[in-house]
This record gives C-alpha cells, sequence and structure tokens, in this order.
C-alpha cells in the first residue's frame, strides 16, 4: 500500500504534535507507527479490521504504555479537512474519524480506547478524539478541537463514570475471591483486611514492589514487609503518631501458620531467561512463602494497580465489608460503613472545596475523609503546594477502635497520604482537648462528616452526642452532615427527643434526607438511615423551613457478585441521580412525591414521609403486593 505526499504531511504534523505534547519525552509511552505494533492482543483484535473487509486494519499510529496496558490510542490521518468527517459515518476508507471509529469498534472488544483523527497540514488542520470504553458499542466524544497531552487523555478514561462503575464492580468480585483465598489460608476474618492494607503500604514501598518475590524464606519476606510498612508510617516525622499502635496490629503476620509453613511443594513458576525474556521452569518452595508471594502479588495486581488509577475511593472499607459481613463476632457484624456514592454525596451537600477543613470524629476507615480529599484535591488542580497544605492540615480523623484506626491510618497512607491529623482515641477527649482552639469563638473545623455508631444496647453511646461532639468542634456557620437511624429523629419522648430539642436550641437543621432502605444491605444489617444537614451554632429560627427530602432510590440494586451497585449506571452522569438530587437540594426545591420545605419543631417527624402527599393513582396492585413482601422480609430477617 502507498502513500502519497499530502499523507505523509498529515503523519508528520501528527509526530510533531505528539512530541510538543511530550508524549516522546515520556518513557512510559510506546508509538508505533502503521503495522509495528508488538501487542499480541492488539494485533488479534485488528486482524479482521480492515476498512476494506478484507485482511489486517492498519491505524496509522498506536500509543500504548505499560502502566496503562488496558488503553490504546487509535490514530488515523487524512491529507485534507475536507475528508475528516462524512456526514453519516460510514465512510471508514476515505475519512479520518470513520475510519478511526471502525478501528476502535474493533479494538475496543478488548481494550479502552482513545480514537484520535487528525486532517489536514500545519497551516489547516482539524483534530477529534473519542473515548470508547472496553466491552461497549458506544463512543463519546471528548470536548477539544486540540490534542491533549497523554495525561489528560488519560484522565478522561479514569473520570469516566461508565469506566469506574465497571473497574470498581471487577474490585468487589476481587474482593469476594481473595475472601476465598484468605479463608483457606485460615486467616481470621478480622485480620483480613489488617492484612491487605498492610500490604498496600508495603507497596508503596518502590524496593519492596520490585523485590518482595525474590526473598529466600517467608520468616525473611515478612520482616521485610513489617519493615517496609514501618518505614512508610514514619517516613515523615510530623504524622509519626501513634505507628507503634499500627504496626502492632499487623504482628500476627509473624505467628500465621499458613504464611510460616515450611513444607517443601513444587510448582511452575516465570524466571528470568536473559536478554528481558522469562520461561517457565519447576522449581521447589516452602509452601508458606509461595502462599505470601502469591498473596502480595494478587494484591498488587488486583488493588494496588486499582489505587493507582482511582486515588481518591476509600477501598479498604469495601475489603473489610466483605471480609467481616460472615463473621461470627459482634465486633464483626456492628460495624457499618458509609458506601462510597453517599459519601462523595454528603461532600458535595456539604460544599467542600480546597480551602475546607473537614473532620469526621467517628471516622471508620475513613471514607468521608478521603471522599473529602478528592474533592479538595480536584478543587485545587495543579497547584501542588496547595494539595500538600491540604494533605498536612485540612483532614481530620478520630477513630477509638484500635484496629480501625490501624485501618484508617493505612487508608489515608494509599490515598496518597492526609494523615497528619488523625487521631486514635475517643471524639470526647480528643475534640475538647485537640480540637476547640486556635481563636476565640473560631474553632478550626469548616465541615463535620460522620456516620456515628448506631446505637444497639441502652449502655451504647447516642448517635446525637457523637453529633454534637462534632458540632463542638465546628466554627460558627459551619456544615455538619451526619448519617443517622430513622428512629432517633422520629420520636416525640425519651432522650432522642431531647436531644431534637437540644439541637434546634443550638444550631439550624437545614435539611433531613430519608436514605435507601437497602442501603447497608452489604453489611448484613436492616438499619433504615437518613442524612440531617446541619448549620452549626447558629439557633434555628422559628419561621425557618426545614428542607426534606425522599431519597429512598437511588438507582442502586443487588446483586450475587457484587452486593448492592449502580449496575444500570442510574448514578453517575449529567442526567444521573446524583446531579437531580444535588440541584434540588442546593435549590430547596419542592417537587411532588420527592422533596418539601416544613417549619417543623422537635416533636415532629423529621422524615420526607411525614409531610408529602401520596398520590394514590400512581399505585398499583404490584406495589402493594412488593411492599408485602419486603415487609414480610424484614420480618424474617430480624426473627419477628
Amino acid at each position: 500500500m502507498g502513500f502519497n505526499d499530502s499523507e505523509v504531511q498529515a503523519d508528520w504534523l501528527f509526530k510533531d504534535l505528539i512530541e510538543s505534547k511530550g508524549y516522546t519525552n515520556n518513557d512510559e509511552v510506546i508509538v508505533e507507527f502503521r503495522d509495528k505494533t508488538k501487542n499480541k492482543l492488539l494485533k488479534k483484535q485488528l486482524e479482521h479490521a480492515s476498512k476494506k473487509g478484507n485482511k489486517n486494519g492498519i491505524p496509522d499510529f498506536i500509543i500504548r504504555s505499560q502502566k496503562h496496558a488496558n488503553l490504546v490510542f487509535l490514530i488515523e490521518c487524512k491529507a485534507d479537512p475536507e475528508f475528516h468527517e462524512s456526514r453519516n459515518g460510514d465512510m471508514p476508507v476515505n475519512y479520518a474519524v470513520d475510519g478511526v471509529l471502525w478501528y476502535s469498534s474493533f479494538v475496543s472488544k478488548e481494550f479502552d480506547v482513545i480514537a484520535i483523527a487528525l486532517s489536514g497540514n500545519t497551516d489547516n488542520y482539524k483534530i477529534s478524539s473519542y473515548m470508547q470504553l472496553r466491552g461497549t458499542d458506544q463512543y463519546s466524544e471528548i470536548k477539544s478541537s486540540e490534542l491533549l497531552t497523554y495525561e489528560n487523555y488519560v484522565d478522561v478514561v479514569l473520570k469516566s463514570d461508565i469506566s469506574f462503575n465497571r473497574d470498581y464492580e471487577t474490585l468487589l468480585s476481587y474482593a469476594k475471591r481473595l475472601n476465598s483465598d484468605l479463608h483457606k489460608l485460615k486467616i481470621k476474618e478480622s485480620k483480613r483486611a489488617l492484612l491487605i492494607s498492610g500490604v498496600l503500604i508495603a507497596l508503596q514501598d518502590e524496593s519492596f514492589r520490585i523485590s518482595f518475590h525474590t526473598h529466600a524464606s517467608s520468616s525473611a519476606l515478612i520482616s521485610t514487609l513489617i519493615i517496609s510498612i514501618s518505614s512508610q508510617l514514619r517516613i515523615d516525622k510530623k504524622k509519626d503518631r501513634n505507628s507503634d499502635t499500627v504496626l502492632s496490629s499487623f504482628s500476627f503476620l509473624k505467628t500465621s501458620k499458613s504464611f510460616t509453613e515450611e513444607k517443601e511443594i513444587t510448582i511452575e513458576k516465570l524466571v528470568d531467561a536473559g536478554a528481558g525474556k522469562t520461561k517457565k521452569e519447576t522449581v521447589k518452595i516452602r509452601q508458606g512463602l509461595w502462599a505470601l508471594i502469591e498473596t502480595i502479588t494478587s494484591i498488587r495486581d488486583n488493588v494496588y494497580y486499582f489505587l493507582e488509577k482511582y486515588k481518591y475511593v476509600d477501598t479498604l472499607s469495601q475489603f473489610y465489608i466483605e471480609f467481616l459481613r460472615y463473621a461470627n463476632t459482634d465486633k464483626g457484624l456492628g460495624i457499618v460503613l458509609t458506601p462510597i456514592h453517599i459519601a462523595k454525596l454528603f461532600v458535595k451537600m456539604a460544599g467542600v472545596n480546597q480551602d475546607t477543613i473537614v473532620l469526621d470524629n467517628a471516622a471508620g476507615t475513613g471514607g468521608f475523609l478521603i471522599a473529602a480529599m478528592g474533592e479538595m484535591v480536584e478543587d485545587a488542580g495543579d497547584n501542588q503546594q496547595k494539595i500538600d497544605k491540604i494533605r498536612e492540615d485540612q483532614i481530620y480523623g478520630i477513630e477509638y477502635d484500635e484496629d480501625i484506626y490501624s485501618l484508617l491510618a493505612s487508608n489515608m497512607i494509599v490515598h496518597s497520604d492526609g494523615r497528619s491529623n488523625i487521631r486514635w482515641g475517643s471524639s470526647f477527649d480528643v475534640v475538647p482537648d485537640e480540637l476547640k482552639k486556635i481563636t476565640p469563638n473560631h474553632n478550626i473545623i469548616d465541615v463535620g462528616l460522620l456516620n456515628p455508631p448506631f446505637k444497639s444496647d441502652k449502655d451504647d453511646v447516642e448517635e446525637f452526642d457523637f453529633i454534637f461532639s462534632c458540632l463542638d468542634a465546628v466554627t460558627k456557620g459551619g456544615t455538619v452532615i451526619a448519617l443517622v437511624p430513622t428512629n432517633i429523629v422520629t420520636v416525640d419522648k425519651g432522650i432522642s427527643y431531647q436531644n431534637k430539642k437540644k439541637l434546634l436550641e443550638n444550631h439550624t437543621l437545614e435539611a433531613v434526607v430519608s436514605l435507601p432502605e437497602d442501603l447497608f444491605s452489604n453489611s448484613k444489617t436492616s438499619v433504615v438511615t437518613v442524612g440531617i444537614v446541619i448549620t452549626a451554632h447558629r439557633p434555628h429560627p422559628p419561621r425557618k423551613t426545614t428542607w426534606f427530602g425522599y431519597w429512598r432510590n437511588d438507582g442502586f440494586v443487588k446483586t450475587s457478585n457484587f452486593g448492592r451497585t449502580d449496575i444500570n449506571n442510574e448514578w453517575y452522569g449529567e442526567n444521573g441521580l446524583q446531579e437531580y438530587w444535588l440541584s434540588a437540594f442546593i435549590n430547596r426545591e419542592d417537587i411532588p412525591q420527592f422533596s418539601i420545605n416544613k417549619v417543623v419543631c422537635a416533636e415532629d417527624e423529621w422524615l420526607a414521609e411525614a409531610f408529602l402527599k401520596t398520590d394514590y393513582t400512581l399505585l398499583s396492585e404490584s406495589d402493594f403486593e412488593k411492599t408485602v413482601r419486603q415487609y414480610y422480609a424484614f420480618k424474617l430477617e430480624n426473627n419477628l
């Protein structure tokens, strides 16, 4: 196949553009011209992708990298801007856009694709870019008339809600497999999340990441693992708080029989064959060492690389939920962690930005703090000095449980580290001793976000006590959003009623939103909850209305493989439920069957259902049957 001078000029133009955008200065990026790709899977996808339908497809350029091995750039160049894109998109031989999308339709069966069409010359050219995710038939245009940097294109893919959903569901599926594997290794449920957190911390250490599989004994590998954890904990003296407590949580690794088993087994493994090649070889290895190497490798490939892509997702909490949901201990069953999408929603409701200082005084594994840090860092853009300040000075967390604190500290480390102000202790000690200071009448915290422990025994601390403790630390006019059981905001007597009165006397009740009834089904609990939004230290005015939202349906459904998940992609995106809910909340809209503004007092039920009028014309016999079934299931689940 020959190419005319004009087409060659278009190729050189693209080469100049990628050089000017830094592609050729990036050691990670591989630029391949025409039929030169060394990726066998990619070659296979292009075998029948000829635009004439009779042989291999040959894009003008292919760009890929080892770091993002599942992402491929396909580029098609044409000499004349008039042949940039056809009217109907069905002329791949003659038009750049048509051609590159044709190739993408084949390659996207196995890869995420950035498809770039260029037509013209240095004086007059057009560029169009598209994204097509693996396993999908649809592509979306990337709104830019210029070539973006490699990092910008990667960012577009990573920030795609569909891409995140797909990868997150894969992660949840892996959590089940890992749970099963660790069960076979007889690792206790309560230690499994600590194991994964410790491995993830150690993998931050490049030398450990490169060499962990080369150790000759499990004792040597365990020692190196703990040393790597320690070095990451102590890498910054300002953050070296309670490191000994965290390190002690990993001592179980030294006594794990599964990881210290000395019996020799024969395995097949890949070994260095020289010249950058590997070969399979039968070798003998101690069983415990092999089990630990395999576990670390599995966590690296499935979790560490996920976190490389999605830095501000509370991954550990999802593993913690999976590991403890079947645990036969009150401790395991009593912990209820906030789902990621709700944590992110509350962060947005609170208006968190790059200048916000956030506290979670019942921090758990850090879901709210990580979501808040992600929002702050995104708002800070490329201002690295500001991002450093966010991590150093703007994230505050308190956790009482020793093992959960270890997970919290670990979680902050593996999520770019915001643990400078993470405290191990009681909110009722830390807040008055450390956080109620700075200047008179001006506390340090702007926003409080919390999911306090749900009271299950008469001697347990009241949920409202955690809320008031958080409010004590928040500056006047600041915002606190708490996720609590419905029953504490609907009663008109007892201690919860007194707490409702106390709240209105000292603070403003801005909003109450009714959350999905099965929100915590992944944690095997049936507690129905609400989110309450409070403005701190401004007594609730007598005629002030409170906004009530009926947020029972978030589009998530229960699945056998992933638990409760957004499998139908109803939550994210410009037209998703998250945006609809946020818009209604921010504008305090009255929407039939969905939201209403009402003046309330402590005697009222603080719940949307108490005020919204039911439109009975919308009800059907199937609605009645569904409700009866749900009620019967609730009775069975709670032994009523």
